[in-house]
């Protein structure tokens, strides 16, 4: 696209910019996925299995340490929420809110560093 601009100093040709297409600048095209993120472990959808139901205490558990946690333990639970305190991947003291209707990991917090906490 090309603009002339007649009465502006100095005028003469001007020539508009333009974005690239959406997408131009992303991932390369190949059979791998972009790397794992450091929250990975975090972001991992909740195992679905056996009979889809309400996840129970020892369930919570088997599925955190699935994901990497250790030390895992249940502190309390809320109606449909857990709340449990683990060891994370990285050696992390957490705790994490687990929907006890999916599985899901609703929330993270980190609390101390090994046996340690803050």
């Amino acid at each position: 696209m090309a603009v002339i601009l007649a009465g502006v100093p100095g005028g003469g040709m001007v020539h508009a910019q333009t974005a690239p297409p959406p997408g131009a600048y992303g991932p390369a095209p190949g059979p791998y996925g972009p790397a794992p993120g450091a929250y990975a472990p975090y972001d991992v959808p909740p195992p679905r299995g056996g009979g889809g139901g309400p996840v129970d205490d020892g369930a919570a558990i088997r599925m955190l340490t699935a994901r990497g946690f250790n030390n895992v333990s249940v502190v309390r639970r809320r109606g449909p929420t857990l709340v449990l305190e683990a060891n994370g991947p990285r050696g992390e003291r957490v705790q994490v809110i687990v929907d006890a209707l999916s599985g899901a990991i609703n929330g993270m917090k980190v609390i101390g560093f090994g046996d340690q906490r803050y």
